[in-house]
């Protein structure tokens, strides 16, 4: 009888045991298989970003391409027509498409002050407008003109390839022109917080000693000597008014030696919204012409920052085809 009761007990606690057993098992599968499934999502939500973002980006090098097409388009003899055509004159352009909210624009090079030709003056100003003292401008200015001289005799303040050397410096000036703006961080007292600051404002595409007033902005308008910012500012808004209506621009009221017109080179800027609210952005730097069979020349093709994007650019509903520019 008490063997009987043992095997009993046994019995039970050998199910117990079992069940316990199983319990952890379905346990350890079920955190296994949230896990699987967590992963799974993520994964899925990483994919339909990237997918988001290359769409993006594809709807924003299409935007580029549009402009650069609108722009070689032959200029029409039909007065309304020519003033509906888009123009190097900085007007943003906007419409949905595919439910993305495309916004592309513009601008003569000559709109920003050249690295390589600019009056030692008007850089100056540059450099002193975003907080650089008057002798650490002086310096920067003839440290850069000693990179593009042809020489190695250095300037008064300047620098030339035994100052970086000595200054442990590992890009020596070229001796030749910046080909492109990030070059001027390798300059002797260019630090990364003042590059930052008037990259901006600066290009080397432009090859032009003076800034187009047509479509500068104020902030390169007011580092012209001699010029007034707050009358500056006023003729700019009437300018971008008259634009926006398609009205002449009304005649500059004043004159400077560091005004010059327009080049064919131009900047192009596009900004994409997508109805996720993925962003995408591109630049772009080319000359319309003067290459075989009239093919423009491209120079810089870089991603934008989505910061500066046109004020007012939201996530779009869907729409195909709805033109709005």
């Amino acid at each position: 009888m008490i063997g009987v009761r043992y095997h009993r007990v046994r019995e039970q606690q050998q199910k117990g045991i079992a069940l316990i057993m199983v319990l952890g098992l379905v346990i350890f599968l079920t955190v296994i298989a949230l896990s699987f499934s967590d992963a799974q999502r993520v994964s899925t939500q990483v994919t339909s970003n990237s997918l988001a973002a290359a769409n993006a980006q594809a709807a924003a090098d299409g935007a580029v391409n549009r402009m650069v097409f609108e722009l070689s388009r032959p200029r029409s003899a039909d007065a309304q027509i020519a003033i509906a055509q888009w123009k190097i004159d900085g007007v943003v352009h906007q419409w949905n498409e595919n439910g993305a909210e495309i916004a592309v624009s513009a601008k003569s090079e000559t709109a920003k002050i050249d690295l390589n030709f600019a009056s030692e003056p008007l850089l100056k100003r540059v450099f002193t407008s975003v907080g650089a003292t008057e002798e650490e401008a002086d310096g920067i200015v003839a440290c850069i003109k000693d990179w593009t001289d042809a020489d190695n005799l250095k300037r008064p303040n300047g620098a030339e390839a035994d100052d970086y050397r000595a200054a442990g410096k590992k890009v020596l000036p070229t001796n030749d022109f910046f080909i492109a703006i990030e070059e001027l961080q390798n300059v002797i007292g260019i630090s990364p917080k003042l590059y930052n600051a008037v990259a901006p404002l600066l290009t080397v595409q432009s090859r032009s000693p003076g800034i187009d007033p047509q479509t500068a902005s104020l902030t390169v308008l007011s580092l012209v000597p001699g010029i007034d910012v707050g009358q500056a500012q006023t003729w700019i808004e009437q300018r971008d008014q008259a634009l926006r209506d398609g009205q002449p621009v009304p005649p500059l009221p004043f004159s400077s030696p560091y005004f010059a017109a327009g080049t064919n080179a131009v900047r192009v800027r596009a900004d994409v919204v997508m109805a996720s609210g993925a962003r995408a952005s591109r630049e772009a730097s080319l000359r319309l012409g003067g290459v075989p069979r009239g093919r423009p020349q491209y120079f810089l093709w870089q991603r934008g920052f989505s910061t500066d994007a046109p004020a007012g650019l939201t996530p779009a509903p869907a729409a195909i085809g709805v033109v709005n520019g």
